[in-house]
């Protein structure tokens, strides 16, 4: 009965495959419609927000750039998001998300990385631009001590008795372990007041100062009076317009009579790339100055022109000329521009960039390691002058160099 029933066929049943190209007829249709339909509903909805200007299109190598991004650091966002709703947390996602990129910042090992806020950028910038708001000082690292180099005349910091060698340790109670962190808080609006913590000779002294609007000294220069016709020019640091101030202080003094020079780069701890290159172009013939060499291997080189001051001088060093300053040290030396005289030089010998976002915040990194003129590298290294002198001796050894 069983082999009878599976056997019976009647006139009005169709046959198995022609019910399954059936189906997969009608499956298809259905599905070619669904996408068509899809397509023309995406396709109406970009056309509306692109309309309204709601939505941006953009190049496959752009969407494989925000789609690393988000794989790599995606998580950091929604962190702090959820962080920023922490009932036991004060601070505002903003800001949370500040401190922790200075920290992050911190942490890579680079120590002259450095995150700003929109607001400690401005005081950043201002601080190569000839003027700014502050107390009237100019500091230094020496050996992890960020030490008073400089003490402005005349300025808030001189009239309240801070003086040279003192040490930063505070900043408005906050601990500062940087030139730049501690820059960006001395400075600030003009009539506000700012609290600083200073050691000196193992007592911890509290400085409270209202900030001033002052002209930052880059160049400072006047005729020896135990010398004929020698010229002194002390360069304090690389601004915007020093290399301009040290062509001017060259003659005026040459107006006076000076026909030798020192020039004094001791606590100059840098500042701009240009401006050092410049007042080595100014001194030097035609040769190299130095070569910028990135990451990925691209080199630059800095050179001199033919046009120089053709002056006989002489350049005074020390442990904390840095950087620029250095820059400047090795393209004399190696071009024998002049004699340098002191101790050897602090080891400098890279170069940083900034990164502006578009909220106004900034990082500043690493971007090239330079070498000398001769090929050495400085990083690290430093400068060995061609005559050492303790710092008592310097002065002497530079005028018996220039034969006073």
């Amino acid at each position: 009965m069983e082999d009878h029933y599976n056997n019976i066929q009647t006139d009005n049943m169709e046959p198995e495959n022609d019910r399954e190209f059936s189906a997969r007829q009608k499956f298809w249709i259905s599905f070619v419609i669904g996408v068509l339909c899809t397509l023309i509903l995406v396709a109406g909805v970009l056309f509306a927000l692109i309309r309204t200007d709601k939505v941006m299109l953009m190049k496959g190598s752009d969407w494989k750039y925000f789609k690393e991004l988000d794989k790599n650091y995606g998580k950091y966002s929604e962190i702090m998001h959820l962080i920023g709703q922490d009932p036991l947390i004060e601070f505002t996602e903003e800001q949370l998300s500040d401190d922790e990129l200075k920290a992050l910042v911190a942490g890579f090992g680079d120590p002259y990385a450095q995150y700003f806020t929109a607001e400690e950028y401005e005081e950043f910038l201002n601080s190569f631009v000839g003027n700014f708001v502050g107390i009237g000082i100019g500091i230094i690292d020496v050996d992890g001590d960020l030490t008073v180099k400089s003490v402005f005349n005349n300025g808030p910091a001189a009239e309240a008795g801070i003086q040279m060698g003192d040490i930063i340790l505070r900043v408005d109670g906050e601990e500062v372990k940087t030139v730049e962190e501690a820059v960006s808080k001395i400075t600030g609006e003009q009539g506000t007041s700012v609290t600083v913590t200073m050691m000196r000779e193992g007592q911890e002294m509290d400085f409270t100062l209202d900030r001033e609007e002052l002209d930052q000294e880059s160049v400072a220069y006047y005729e020896l009076e135990n010398a004929d016709n020698v010229g002194y020019i002390e360069i304090i640091s690389f601004v915007k317009e020093t290399d301009e101030d040290f062509k001017l202080a060259i003659r005026d003094l040459s107006n006076k009579g000076c026909d030798r020079y020192i020039i004094d780069l001791r606590n100059n701890g840098g500042g701009l790339t240009d401006s050092s290159v410049n007042v080595a172009d100014y001194l030097l013939p035609a040769c190299t100055i130095m070569t910028d060499v990135l990451k990925d291997g691209t080199e630059t080189v800095y050179s001199s022109e033919a046009s120089s001051a053709d002056i006989d001088y002489v350049v005074l060093v020390n442990e904390n000329t840095a950087s620029a300053s250095e820059i400047l040290s090795a393209a004399i030396q190696d071009n024998n521009g002049g004699k340098i005289i002191g101790q050897k030089t602090f080891g400098k010998g890279v170069t940083q960039t900034v990164h502006r976002f578009n909220d106004g915040s900034a990082l500043k990194y690493t971007v090239s390691e330079y070498y000398r003129p001769n090929g050495d590298k400085v990083q690290g290294i430093g400068i060995t002058p061609d005559i050492m002198a303790e710092e008592t001796e310097m002065m002497n050894a530079a005028l018996e160099e220039l034969g006073d």
